[in-house]
């Protein structure tokens, strides 16, 4: 049999075991076929629990999971994987026939690497699978040479052209500092991340590519003659040349030597950190009405409560409910309540006009307001504006008695200690909320207790 050796990264194809897993027959077969004529080598599982047994025990290079399976579910099987530390760091990429946003989100959110949609275009699957691969080879790459590396620093002086070769094939900068700090020797990674020419690097100090206030910190660290232990990996700004700054992952190591010496290693994290910036901000909203969504909410209510404490103001809460919101999508159908509860959404945030309030979709049909500095009266107004504003959209709802959407508020305030706690405000505002539709609904009701 003939190896296929990868053109892009040199590596065979051989020496790569794929875990799929799929409840259906035909697409286990469909992904075989097509990985095994690229020079991968196949397992296979068709439920979640085989496949835990099978990554457990043979430990794949990368896993390919089906959402949609009886049983344990991708997300399931995922966040179990993710939780053994010998199937931990194996990439997973969830395949499935559904490409809403928050099936990507939810896949991301619980470890996953990647996704694919069904049907299957396989240049797609080829690129996915080789550019995973061999991220995953590069960190195993990395993890290897930083061992070597350990290992030739206990005897730096008589291993350092070995060292030097090393360092110069790595992608991750690293440089060696004398004891306050100036450059004696960078590999050609440094001269990538930072635009500087060696000679430049050799006259400076390593503070001048750190940006404040770590330069600061780093400073004090080499004015410490007794320091001689390592520093743990910190995420940190570095500054190139045109002074622009960038994310890196920094550490400094103290070496074996007479007189204080350094080992500095810089790795970039940029791309990460926008990759994880962009999906913390989805992660944020609500996909259907680009509200925030409660676990944004929930955060935002931890702040504003322990502010509120601080500070001695009142904190105000409207919790909001659509009336017969059920008989609505029973009687139009749920493409029509969606666009109801995105006139709805969008209606109290107009509302609302102070930049330092919250509006959220905690789900379903139900929203909240978050006001600080409000005290009864104000909010009281607001939400009767609010009510108002969604009465006058006069969205049709011939199964309720009003004949249009309306919608029903509870309202709490946390003024003069009268509350323990933001879970103490939530029941209060969702009491006043029931009273309110115990009572007619279209209308608000405030917690007096």
């Amino acid at each position: 049999m003939t190896a296929v050796t990868n053109t892009e990264t040199g590596t065979d194809n051989y020496n790569s075991r794929i875990l799929i897993v799929d409840d259906t027959p035909e697409n286990i077969s469909l992904l075989t076929e097509m990985l095994q004529s690229q020079g991968y080598q196949i397992l296979a599982a068709n439920d979640g629990e085989r496949a835990l047994k099978i990554a457990t025990h043979l430990v794949p290079d990368l896993i390919l999971l089906d959402i949609m399976m009886p049983g344990m579910s991708g997300y399931e099987t995922c966040q179990a994987l993710k939780s053994q530390e010998q199937t931990r760091n194996i990439p997973v990429v969830f395949i499935s026939a559904r490409s809403e946003i928050e099936d990507m989100l939810m896949g991301f959110s619980v470890g996953g690497a990647d996704y694919i949609n069904k049907p299957f275009h396989e240049e797609e699957v080829y690129a996915r699978i080789r550019s995973l691969l061999s991220v995953q080879r590069l960190n195993k790459q990395l993890l290897r040479s930083e061992a070597e590396l350990k290992s030739v620093l206990q005897d730096y002086q008589q291993q350092a052209d070995r060292m030097e070769k090393i360092v110069s094939h790595i992608d991750d900068g690293i440089l060696e500092v004398d004891a306050q700090g100036q450059i004696e020797f960078v590999n050609p990674a440094v001269c990538k991340l930072f635009d500087y020419s060696i000679q430049e690097l050799k006259g400076m100090n390593i503070l001048q590519l750190l940006s404040e206030p770590f330069a600061g910190e780093y400073k004090n660290y080499l004015l410490e003659p007794d320091n001689k232990q390592a520093q743990q990996s910190h995420s940190i700004l570095a500054k190139r040349k045109d002074g622009c700054e960038f994310p890196v992952d920094f550490s400094f190591i103290a070496l074996p030597a007479n007189e204080p010496r350094y080992l500095a290693f810089i790795h970039d994290i940029s791309i990460h950190k926008n990759r994880e910036k962009k999906l913390k901000d989805l992660s944020y909203h609500d996909s259907l009405t680009g509200l925030s969504n409660r676990r944004r909410f929930d955060e935002f209510f931890q702040k504003e409560w322990r502010r509120s404490q601080r500070s001695q103001k009142p904190l105000a809460f409207i919790m909001i409910d659509v009336d017969n919101f059920k008989l609505f999508n029973d009687t139009y159908g749920h493409k029509q309540g969606d666009d109801c509860l995105i006139n709805i959404a969008s209606t109290i945030k107009d509302t609302i006009k102070r930049p330092g309030d919250m509006v959220a979709r905690l789900g379903g049909e139900e929203f909240v307001v978050l006001l600080p500095d409000t005290d009864r009266e104000g909010v009281v107004q607001i939400a009767e504006q609010i009510r108002l504003a969604v009465e006058e959209q006069q969205i049709p709802h011939y199964s309720s008695e009003q004949g249009i959407v309306t919608i029903s508020l509870g309202i709490a305030v946390s003024i003069d200690n009268n509350c323990s706690s933001t879970e103490q405000l939530y029941k209060n505002a969702d009491q006043a909320l029931y009273q309110s539709k115990k009572t007619g609904k279209n209308k608000y009701s405030v917690f007096k207790g």
